[in-house]
């Protein structure tokens, strides 16, 4: 009786850790996922997740005929708040600027910090056609810019950095690759040319415009907009 009761409880305890390890081997499995997929300040996804997760997005929105925008954000004056009141100052600012952006994305959506001050969002539009992407995307932008304009509050002291952004309009028939590099080239012509708004190159020339060295935080009083529109 009492060998019987020693194996049953050595079987119990051997399960146990059984069950043990495996639940710390999917804890660690999925923290090494996390972050592999996500910027460690801002809790973002970082550049890999989002090109982990942001074709399905397209994909499925395409299913459902509705637009997808893919838009890219440069900070600008960054780099001289984050001289003039420390790197803490600079961190809240990225992580505030990223907690907007997951907002403006939606649940549904994808935000990312790509890295030092550049971000990216994927997200659907409200517009129920594809035939409104323009009209609705045309609104959106400033609507965006002016919310992650808004300063930001650092014990007690307001920090303000403008922002440049160039969106795309995106479709399955590409990678997100392309429409990053669309964006991207939206972005920078728009920086170049000194307008609210520019038309891009389309999405699959070379992006040889980008410049090779980047004019960064120029002193100006608001930051630019480029929004894409892609031929149907």
């Amino acid at each position: 009786m009492r060998t019987t009761l020693a194996a049953a409880a050595l079987g119990l305890a051997a399960t146990a850790g059984w069950l043990t390890a495996r639940h710390t081997y999917r804890t660690r499995l999925a923290d090494a996922r996390h972050s592999a997929t996500h910027d460690p300040l801002t809790g973002a996804l970082n550049r890999a997740g989002l090109l982990a997760d942001a074709d399905r997005l397209i994909d499925a929105a395409a299913r459902e005929r509705r637009p997808v925008v893919v838009a890219l954000v440069d900070l600008v004056g960054f780099k001289a708040v984050n001289d003039r009141h420390g790197h803490d100052a600079g961190d809240h600012i990225l992580t505030t600027i990223a907690a907007r952006l997951a907002g403006i994305a939606g649940p549904a959506g994808l935000a990312s910090r790509l890295g030092g001050d550049e971000f990216a969002i994927v997200t659907t539009g409200p517009a129920p056609r594809l035939a409104d992407a323009d009209v609705w995307l045309a609104g959106w932008l400033p609507h965006i810019h002016a919310r992650l304009t808004t300063p930001v509050t650092h014990h007690g002291q307001p920090l303000a950095v403008g922002a440049t952004i160039g969106a795309a309009l995106a479709d399955p028939g590409q990678p997100i690759g392309v429409w990053l590099s669309t964006a991207d080239r939206a972005m920078y012509a728009a920086r170049e040319q000194r307008t609210t708004t520019a038309v891009a190159a389309p999405a699959d020339q070379t992006p040889a415009s980008r410049p090779g060295v980047r004019v960064r935080d120029l002193a100006r009083p608001t930051s630019r907009l480029a929004a894409v529109r892609l031929a149907a």
